[in-house]
């Protein structure tokens, strides 16, 4: 399966999910996919949020003694948007975008079901 259709299984599976992408530890889409409706550039949020993603991971690797694993999720609600944060490996993250009555639990699911297979392509 290849990035794309991971995505666009996730946003299209997912009750409110407007966008997905696949992202670089350095901010960079690898892949990206958002219904045709959503006008939320995800990418550039992403890019901006990729700083507050490195804080929380080392506010995480304080918690942890060294060599253990730290942050995996992160969640912003606002009052427009879900943002869902989720750790592929160090290098990499993917974060799914859903309206405000989204079902994050689904999302989640949905993500942790591929984690796997994008690990091996990766």
């Amino acid at each position: 399966m290849t990035f794309r259709e991971i995505l666009t299984g996730i946003v299209d599976g997912t009750p409110g999910a407007l966008a997905g992408a696949i992202m670089g530890a350095d901010g960079i889409a690898i892949e990206e996919y958002g219904k045709s409706t959503s006008t939320l550039e995800l990418t550039a949020v992403a890019i901006e949020f990729q700083r507050v993603l490195e804080q929380a991971r080392k506010v995480s690797g304080a918690l942890y003694r060294e060599g253990e694993r730290g942050l995996e999720e992160l969640i912003l609600v606002t009052s427009e948007h879900q943002l869902y944060f989720r750790e592929i490996d160090d290098e990499y993250f993917m974060v799914v975008a859903l309206d405000p009555t989204g079902v994050l639990g689904k999302a989640r699911y949905s993500v942790r079901n591929v984690l796997d297979e994008l690990r091996s392509q990766l």
